[in-house]
Order: C-alpha cells, then structure tokens, then sequence
C-alpha cells in the first residue's frame, strides 16, 4: 500500500490525500435500549503502515441532526417547514377564533351605562308576566329599535350626568 505522505501519482490521488480511514463504534452508558442512558460515539484513526506516521489529532466535520422528543415526532416527520406550518396555523387559528366577531360585540360590551337598557329588559319581564301583551309589544319593539340604531343606544347608555 501507498502512504499517504507520498506524492500523489494521480489526479484521483490528489483528491484522496486528505482522507484517512476511521473506526467509529456507538457506546451505551447505563441503559442497555437506545433511548435509556447516556450514548457516544468513540471515533479511532486505522492509518495504516508503521505507529510513527499516524497523525497527533483527527480533524472531523460533523453534522448533527437534532433529534426531536418522541411527543412531537409525528411533526417533525413532516420536516421543519411542516413544523413551522402546524405551529403558525395553530396559533392563528386560536388568534382567528378569538378576534372573531369582536367588532359586533363591542358596540355592546363598551357601553358606560347600561342601567336604562336593564330597566327596559326588565319591564318588558314584568309587563310579560302580568299578562299585558300590547304593552309588552311595544316595549320589546323600543328595544329591538336601541339595538338597530347604535346612535340611539349609544344616547340612552350614556351617565347621567352628560
């Protein structure tokens, strides 16, 4: 076998100078399965030919993959972007969900007084169980008007002292 120290013969050989054979071996620490205690990989040079010319240090490039929990390996299955897609369709989803008819409801959750409208809903109870149909009428016509005109419940649902 040719050393590696040697020039190169070739064009192939060129390429081929700066590699060198390894022995890579996974270690388990306490647990015996994959997933129970600590692992590593223990990585030693093979260089052949005589004990002086191995080299003092290996220079290794390593890409390492993180690996995710197996809670979430059905998302990560689906790679980074099916992450990223499930985790912002979610959340905007739950965003969507809770601003969702916000600007109909505000008109009547935000109003200052509303002491007048209770009054109303609680006559047209009270006109109801007395049994007074015509009066309950036209105050339940008094109140669907305050809700079809927001000028006129916003007049109605202001303090008294304004």
């Amino acid at each position: 076998m040719e050393s590696f120290t040697e020039h190169p013969k070739s064009l192939d050989d060129l390429h081929l100078q700066f590699f060198r054979p390894l022995s890579i071996k996974l270690q388990r620490g306490n647990g015996s399965s994959a997933e129970m205690g600590p692992q590593w990989w223990v990585v030693e040079e093979c260089f052949p030919g005589p004990p002086a010319s191995k080299c003092q240090s290996i220079e290794m490039v390593v890409f390492n993959d993180k690996v995710s929990p197996s809670s979430v390996g059905f998302l990560a299955g689906y790679g980074i972007v099916g992450l990223y897609m499930s985790v912002v369709l979610v959340v905007g989803k739950f965003v969507r969900e809770f601003f969702t008819g916000i600007s109909r409801s505000i008109m009547y959750e935000e109003l200052p007084c509303v002491d007048r409208v209770l009054k109303l809903c609680n006559d047209i109870f009270v006109v109801r169980e007395t049994g007074e149909m015509e009066m309950e009428e036209q105050l339940f016509e008094k109140l669907i008007f305050l809700y079809r005109s927001p000028e006129t419940m916003i007049k109605m649902t202001r303090k008294k002292n304004e």
